[in-house]
């Protein structure tokens, strides 16, 4: 019988393909700022896992689909830019945001954490906070 992989997801992120295959991501300093860049990530969902224990320095949009960030411990508060407004939403764990495609995102640490994110990575685009 064969083994299980076991990962640290905040060192490996898992990346579903659409043809049912699940491929590993070295996560580097790099991954975030340069995933708008990497057409293999382009279609699918990518999964990661991170501390949620400082402000993240970027913006990021999806806008080939929604995201779902789910909250497992701590309390964060996410600013969102629809291009029209800027609102503010505070979240406590255990609980998830689905949130919307096309709409810029970012996050402030309120009380450390954790999180699983669940991206749609086409078009993903990132810019300075």
């Amino acid at each position: 019988m064969p083994s299980p992989e076991i990962h640290d997801p905040s060192e490996v992120y898992l990346h579903l393909h659409t043809d049912a295959e699940v491929h590993l991501e070295p996560v580097t300093p790099e991954f975030w700022p340069q995933i708008g860049d990497r057409s293999d990530l382009q279609t699918g969902r990518l999964i990661t896992g991170m501390a949620t224990d400082s402000d993240w320095p970027t913006w990021e949009m999806h806008p080939a689909g929604d995201e779902v960030i789910i909250l497992t411990a701590g309390v964060s508060r996410f600013h969102l830019d629809d291009g029209n407004d800027v609102t503010e939403h505070v979240v406590a764990a255990p609980r998830y945001l689905l949130m919307p495609k096309g709409v810029w995102h970012t996050m402030d640490v309120v009380e450390s954490g954790r999180a699983v994110v669940i991206t749609w990575g086409e078009g993903t685009e990132v810019r300075p906070r």
